[in-house]
């Protein structure tokens, strides 16, 4: 039986058992903000397993929220057969909060919920804000200096004046008529949004057949089992892409860069163009 760790903001969440029939377990849920800041509590959820893979949630949530003492829950599991693994899922919903001026520096804000919050003036210093989404957020003069930003929605969102990183360099940024720092409007193209999108993971409900990949820079995108059928790849980059099972019939690879891919057998795919295109062994075709 595994007693596992939280995922989400708080890695200080621990996850204990008492008995064995029925099972006890109990976690307690701290702040994700640093002392003497404002309190923030995450909202946590039981989940269990019978393969590490498939998990599903066990009980209600245990709400999290603004200004509140740390969080003790507890749930009694009935003993069942074969083994079952559990962990603890926690995350920040805080939409529509109203966090302006606040000490955030060094806050756990990974995946969190801010759409709509009032941020303005805020210090976000060193915050961890990996895939949060910032939908909608007032962020005016926030200080987001050395905030990690990966991963982050920022649709809509206003920053105008604020202290900022260079963090438009971090992957997977979403602008969306967002306002930056220096009053100006950012919306990615829709090819930026994909490309994205992509990188993050793999863009699994988006059709790719008949795309106009050329030029782009698809270093190590994971296509595996892919329908990639009649793409334009032409002067692509796609070094140590994953193509195992992908499909590139009629796809043109003209001056294309697939060095290091792999599963890829131009064998495999009818009416592949390949045109000094070169190969994953690093030889160049015809």
């Amino acid at each position: 039986m595994l007693l596992g760790v939280a995922l989400g903001q708080t890695a200080d969440i621990r996850l204990t058992v008492e008995g064995t029939v029925p099972l006890e377990l109990s976690w307690q849920a701290g702040s994700i903000t640093q002392p003497n800041s404002v309190r923030i509590i995450p909202e946590t959820q039981l989940e269990t397993s019978t393969d590490l893979i498939h998990w599903q949630v066990l009980g209600q949530a245990i709400t999290g929220g603004l200004d509140l003492d740390p969080v003790n829950a507890k749930r009694t599991v009935n003993a069942s057969a074969g083994p079952r693994y559990f962990r603890v899922r926690s995350q920040v919903i805080l939409p529509k909060s109203s966090l302006a001026k606040s000490n955030l520096v060094a806050a756990d804000l990974r995946g969190a919920d801010l759409r709509g919050a009032n941020l303005a003036n805020a210090d976000l210093a060193l915050a961890k804000l990996d895939g949060a989404n910032l939908t909608g957020a007032n962020l005016t003069g926030a200080n987001l200096a050395e905030a990690v930003l990966g991963n982050v929605n920022l649709t809509g969102a206003n920053l105008t004046g604020a202290t900022i990183a260079p963090w438009h360099h971090f992957p997977g940024t979403i602008y969306n008529s967002t306002t930056l720092p220096d009053g100006t409007v950012k919306t990615d193209s829709p090819e930026r949004r994909l490309l994205i999108q992509l990188y993050i993971d793999g863009a699994p409900k988006v059709t790719l057949t008949d795309r106009n990949f050329s030029g782009w820079d698809l270093r190590g995108v994971e296509w595996q089992n892919r329908n990639l059928a009649r793409c334009n790849f032409t002067g692509a980059d796609l070094r140590n892409v994953k193509l195992d099972h992908a499909t590139l019939a009629g796809s043109n690879l003209t001056l294309a860069n697939l060095q290091g891919a792999t599963g890829f057998e131009p064998a495999d795919h009818e009416g592949l163009i390949l045109h000094k295109t070169t190969l994953p062994d690093g030889t160049t075709s015809d």
